[in-house]
């Protein structure tokens, strides 16, 4: 599912009715038809009162209320004008052919704003058909008083297409905006949707089919990543440990010997035959301890991080095993030998997933990009956003306002895969693709949940090459958050929790089967989480 921006919309709306043929009038049928539809579906009520603006957005809500007056519902019509000359011709159409139907509308302007409030008051829902994807906030003038009344008076928002008030392409809030309970949109999801903080403002999100022609969207490489996207790996009978992958993990020091030991869990709990962490030798007996299924080898350490001739050590380790991948980083910490030792991983000859204090040190680098670049095999980052802003020098604030490109950017310049982590986790690919998550919680907000990350991506990366398995990983990883949370009050959860539940995200993404809709939820697998079983 495409990611959509307002003008990527708008460019697409156009040409479908200009090139593809398809009038204006039955696009915006569609999208009535269709959106009614999910209310019907979705809400039990008897009565609705629809607020429309004058632009296309109400018209939407016309061709709403005339199909929700077609089923038997008590619906009452205010359109925010004192004039419908001030209506778009599309609006002003569907207000006609309303009005033939016996439905009634009523003109509101500044001065009648009150008559909102009773109406409001008494109605089971109303639709927010107000403002769409191409309002540039802020709301100003009596259009703000009433989605004041809107937000203070209304039992249950519908909101068509987007919440009016918020701003289309981000997640940011400017001034007043409608607080939905549902949000239908059209065509494809907008960043609004997903991206915090205006995403909670939009309900429970729909997505639905109105017609648009999908060959003016072919230049658009953003996703937002569905559980049909994911593919998982396949365990054949005839089979051996070594044939799903040997994974090295690198890191650990003193004080930090826990991201380690969760990497390691994670790679074995997400499918890696066999995984062995390369740590200190002055601490191997706390990962001998902690570690059973996965293996240790201890290299050269001083004062519990790795030493001098551990770098060397680690060389012939890698060139004497039988390792398939390498996910290094986590808990390393800072030296000159540490540094060292991922200017010399970066020279592997196999995919290699940079996390945590691997990504401190590699920054430290004065040529990385040009040696990421440099690579023949997948390489994947996992910074968040202060190793994000090591990596490139840019401050948080301005990352956190501009995470696709950042991200897209940094892959472009060095060939990586850049797993980008924040409240929604952003990967760009080398070839200027850009996927969104929106699994995980507020509960993964805690220490180790990188380092599990990274243990899966570790495998996945192996199992399912680069693309595929990055994909994979990070839905997996969420997914598990997830479904931990229904059993763990978010206050409590810890990252190992997380490791608990991987088996449970296998298992539903395996039972996962799409069916075709003319609409769908952003987020499908919501109701099987919510409803997953104690």
């Amino acid at each position: 599912m495409k990611l959509l921006k307002a003008r990527e919309m708008a460019f697409a709306d156009e040409n479908t009715i200009k090139l593809t043929g398809i009038p204006s009038l039955v696009l915006m049928e569609n999208a009535g038809r269709t959106a009614s539809q999910v209310i019907l579906d979705r809400l039990d009520f008897r009565s609705a009162v629809v607020v429309a603006g004058t632009g296309n957005n109400g018209g939407d809500g016309l061709v709403i209320a005339r199909y929700l007056l077609l089923a038997g519902k008590d619906v009452q019509v205010f359109i925010l004008s004192d004039s419908t000359k001030k209506l778009s011709e599309d609006n002003k159409k569907n207000l006609e052919i309303y009005e033939t139907f016996g439905g009634s509308v009523s003109l509101i302007g500044e001065d009648k704003l009150r008559k909102l409030i009773a109406p409001l008051k008494e109605a089971d829902i109303t639709v927010d058909a107000i403002f769409g994807t191409g309002f540039t906030p802020p709301v100003r003038g009596y259009r703000e008083k009433a989605i004041h009344l809107i937000n203070r008076y209304s039992k249950k928002v519908v909101s068509v297409d987007i919440p009016s008030g918020l701003s289309t392409d981000t997640g940011k809030i400017e001034g007043i905006h409608t607080k939905a309970d549902i949000t239908i949109t059209f065509a494809y999801p907008k960043p609004a949707h997903i991206l915090y903080p205006a995403c909670e403002y939009c309900g429970d999100v729909y997505v639905v089919d109105i017609s648009i022609d999908r060959q003016y969207l072919k230049a658009i490489n953003r996703y937002l990543l569905e559980p049909s996207d994911i593919k998982l790996p396949e365990r054949k009978k005839d089979s051996h440990k070594y044939t799903y992958g040997h994974l090295l993990v690198i890191g650990g020091s003193k004080g930090k010997t826990g991201a380690v030991i969760m990497a390691s869990k994670s790679a074995a709990a997400s499918g890696s035959g066999l995984v062995t962490a390369v740590v200190p030798e002055e601490l191997d007996t706390i990962f001998e301890n902690a570690l059973v299924e996965e293996m240790t080898i201890p290299v050269n350490s001083k004062d519990g991080m790795f030493g001098r001739n551990s770098v060397r050590q680690i060389k012939q380790i890698i060139k004497n095993g039988k390792f398939t991948s390498i996910a290094a980083g986590m808990g390393m910490s800072i030296n000159q030998h540490t540094t060292e030792l991922i200017r010399e991983l970066l020279k592997v000859k196999m995919p290699l997933v940079v996390d945590a204090d691997g990504i401190n040190n590699l920054s430290l680098i004065d040529n990385f990009k040009q040696l990421l670049k440099k690579r023949k095999h997948p390489t994947v980052l996992t910074p968040h956003i202060g190793e994000m802003s090591r990596l490139t020098g840019i401050k948080t604030k301005a990352i956190l306002d501009s995470m696709e490109e950042v991200a897209k950017e940094f892959s472009a310049e060095t060939g990586v895969y850049t797993v980008l982590k924040g409240s929604r986790t952003v990967i760009s690919t080398p070839d200027g693709k850009v996927f969104y998550s929106i699994r995980g919680n507020e509960g993964m907000a805690t220490a180790g949940t990188g380092d599990i990350l990274a243990g899966i991506l570790g495998t996945m990366v192996y199992r399912l090459g680069a693309e595929e398995g990055v994909k994979t990983g990070v839905y997996l990883h969420g997914l598990s958050g997830d479904i931990a949370s229904r059993f763990i009050n978010v206050e409590s959860m810890k990252a190992t929790d997380l490791i608990r539940f991987i088996p449970d995200g296998l298992d539903l993404l395996k039972s996962y089967k799409k069916s075709y809709s003319f609409y769908c939820h952003i987020d499908p697998l919501k109701d099987l989480i919510n409803s997953y079983p104690e």
